[in-house]
């Protein structure tokens, strides 16, 4: 179990300076809005990703006072780990318009991704909740952004078509080699097939956990689909057929200066498994359960490879009620897990208050 033994935050947003030795493995932060809740966990989150959960810019985390903003934070975390204790931190130091940020582990400057070999922080926060309303692309966004989490490889997959995206649109622009310029789509066109592939195994294992795990929560399902569907099991025919497509498409990508056609030609939805109806069509409440339940599914992913987390859940209780709430509850507790939770009122938090450690902020 990974687990937050202390947290040390200096110059972290509205926290000059906070720090608390953490007694239970379920921690919850109250207090009214604005007094610090959700920078408290987010603070945790950047381990993770660099962005953090909100996805701001770097200079707006400093914290300030008198109208003069610091220059310098940190963020020190005491990790328990079957017993074991390791220290992990970051910095943001600012020197002019340029951000740096630092890990460490044990003092030990480090990369992000050996924190995240360590411990890995999966969140939800109040502004995830459009992803069950809005269009594919941000339905589309925040599955990459949980496999890309999770795996590696994906995210790297991701990274690299982006790559030689970018290079075919300068290509196209200026007139660059032609030969290069189809060794670049043959190269894009295998990075698009196995995003698409990976998006599709990811996908259909959290079905099957959906269906088989989360036995008192909502269950979902998630469905997805493309263009060239029906071709993707033939392999080396599939990244031809992209391949050619990039070809085709030349003309109309250095018009508009950008790649019409991607892995982003996914289309997926969710749907609500006992109303059978997709999620754009379901009550704010059930698009909160269906949310939910696909961080818990890719929580039991995480379980199953053995790989330790932290759960981080900002203002969850909107919308569900108290025997949901409770529900939930038990299906966290089943990771054995630490879990990490905001909100205003204490009574929402009922189900837990005898074993949770409570942080409150005035």
């Amino acid at each position: 179990m990974a687990y937050v033994k202390k947290l040390d935050i200096t110059n972290f947003k509205s926290h000059k300076s906070f720090n608390s030795e953490i007694t239970s493995n379920q921690v919850v932060i109250c207090g009214n809005n604005g007094i610090g809740k959700t920078n408290l966990i987010e603070s945790l989150s950047f381990f993770t990703n660099s962005k953090g959960m909100r996805g701001d810019k770097l200079e707006n985390f400093f914290q300030t006072q008198h109208n003069l903003k610091t220059n310098f934070l940190k963020v020190e975390c005491l990790l328990l780990q079957n017993k074991y204790s390791t220290k992990i931190s970051y910095e943001l130091v600012q020197e002019l318009e340029v951000v740096d940020k630092r890990f460490f582990i044990d003092e030990k400057k480090v990369s992000n991704q050996q924190i995240n070999e360590l411990v890995s922080f999966i969140w939800l926060s109040p502004h995830m909740d459009k992803i069950m309303y809005e269009g594919g692309s941000i339905k589309k966004n925040f599955i990459d952004k949980l496999i890309s989490n999770l795996d590696i490889n994906f995210k790297k997959n991701i990274a690299y078509f982006k790559k030689y995206s970018d290079e075919r649109i300068a290509l196209l622009i200026n007139g660059g080699d032609k030969k290069w310029l189809t060794i670049i789509e043959e190269k894009m066109a295998k990075y698009f097939y196995e995003i698409l592939i990976m998006r599709r195994e990811k996908i259909s294992l959290l079905n099957k956990i959906s269906e088989n795990y989360l036995q008192k929560f909502k269950k979902f399902k998630i469905n997805i689909c493309n263009s060239i569907e029906e071709i993707l099991s033939q392999k080396n025919y599939c990244i031809e057929q992209i391949s050619k497509n990039l070809f085709h498409n030349r003309n109309i990508d250095e018009s508009v200066k950008r790649n019409t056609f991607s892995p982003s030609i996914d289309k997926i939805d969710f749907f609500d498994c006992d109303k059978n109806l997709n999620s754009e069509l379901c009550s704010t409440g059930e698009q909160k359960s269906i949310l939910l339940s696909v961080i818990l599914a890719f929580a039991w992913i995480y379980k199953e490879k053995n790989i330790q987390f932290i759960l981080l859940f900002d203002e969850i209780s909107s919308h569900i009620d108290e025997k949901n709430m409770e529900n939930f509850f038990n299906e966290v507790a089943k990771f054995d897990m630490q879990a990490w939770y905001t909100g205003t009122n204490k009574k929402i938090f009922q189900a837990i208050e005898n074993k949770a450690f409570f942080i409150d902020l005035a």
